[in-house]
């Protein structure tokens, strides 16, 4: 099958191009009206699939509590947002739980063939501070343990990706070292630690910061804290979310600049109740609280939020983009096969317009229902 459009996003650029499909890959790039097409897109957008890092569910299908049925269900929902892979992201509960869920993932994961791909598991919890819990569960929060996160991996047949921890309560640095060890991305998060304790994780082997802004000590202008060094150290990645609430507009567009277009990646951190009616009572304009005003998770869709970095935030649109494609398939090594449209990659394409309205979703070649 060829496509083509007017404007196809290469080299971090829209240009008129044709994609030849086959099977799952893209197998040529030619230039545009070069070969008889089987769909022009015309004027319309084709960009790299999105990838979503960390998003706990949808419409009461619950990472923490994965079933077979509710992850196919899931997987099939995603591409409506653009998203054609994603982690999985667990949260704190017990040790009983947790092991649960991880040896459910190592039976489903490879068994979810529909709809977006399910690359692995984003672990927030358990390893964090009760200081900068938000919305977790205090009972169940645990000091970073190596072990314990080594029989997590073992129990998920190896498709944990990345965790979060709190980088103050690592003080000989062995679970971040634990971390680099089972390759997993070592993410500080709902952390208390300062600027110059998060500078030593990230020498130790730490390469990210969870949803900055949230999760951690405000920034002070003498206390920089997390938060600075999320947006003043080079080797991190930074999450945001990108709804506007969670971190106002204009701090996403300082987080942005500061990061740039190759360290920014955009995450819902999606609510179960996401698209739920029955808990729109707990929807505050576009993210979801408890009676107590605690967030627990946006409603954002990725498609929106990309849209929202570029027009709300003001960023330019490489970051934007960038920010759900190449950089999160980086951040989760799968960068040789997702996150741009190159030969030999697998066909993940979005097909919108400029304001990131998805018209179709190619996931792995196949043309998804939306």
């Amino acid at each position: 099958m060829i496509i083509q459009s007017k404007n196809v996003w290469i080299d971090e650029n829209l240009q008129p191009a044709q994609i030849e499909i086959k099977n799952d890959k893209i197998i040529a790039i030619y230039p545009y009206n070069e070969k008889v097409v089987d769909i022009d897109y015309q004027d319309k957008w084709i960009l790299p699939g999105f990838i979503d890092i960390h998003c706990h569910g949808h419409n009461g299908t619950d990472s923490n509590k994965p079933t077979l049925k509710g992850m196919r269900k899931w997987a099939k929902h995603m591409p409506k947002e653009g998203v054609t892979a994603f982690l999985a992201t667990t949260s704190t509960q017990s040790v009983n739980k947790n092991e649960k869920a991880m040896v459910t993932y190592s039976r489903i994961i490879d068994r979810i063939d529909e709809g977006a791909e399910i690359l692995g598991i984003n672990m927030e919890g358990n390893f964090i501070s009760k200081e900068c819990k938000g919305a977790q569960n205090k009972r169940y929060i645990v000091a970073p343990d190596g072990e314990a996160l080594e029989k997590y991996q073992i129990l998920s047949g190896n498709n944990i990706i990345s965790v979060t921890y709190a980088a103050e309560l690592d003080k000989d640095f062995s679970f971040v070292k634990k971390c680099n060890e089972l390759k997993i991305v070592a993410s500080i998060g709902h952390s208390a630690c300062s600027f110059n304790q998060a500078k030593e994780a990230l020498e130790n082997g730490a390469s990210a910061i969870t949803h900055t802004g949230n999760g951690m000590k405000p920034f002070h202008h003498r206390k920089p804290g997390l938060f600075g060094a999320a947006v003043n150290l080079d080797g991190f990645y930074a999450e945001v979310i990108g709804d506007g609430i969670h971190v106002d507009f204009q701090t996403a567009h300082l987080i942005g600049k500061m990061k740039g277009k190759d360290k920014l990646i955009l995450v819902t951190d999606s609510a179960v109740q996401k698209d739920d009616k029955k808990y729109n009572f707990l929807n505050k304009d576009g993210a979801y609280r408890f009676p107590n005003g605690t967030l627990f998770g946006s409603a954002l869709y990725v498609n929106e939020g990309v849209n929202n970095l570029h027009k709300k935030a003001n960023l330019d649109l490489v970051t934007a983009i960038n920010s759900a494609t190449i950089n999160p398939a980086k951040y989760c090594q799968c960068d040789d096969r997702k996150g741009s449209i190159e030969v030999n990659k697998d066909a993940d394409l979005v097909v919108c317009d400029e304001n990131i309205k998805v018209y179709e979703v190619y996931c792995r070649g196949v043309k998804q229902q939306l």
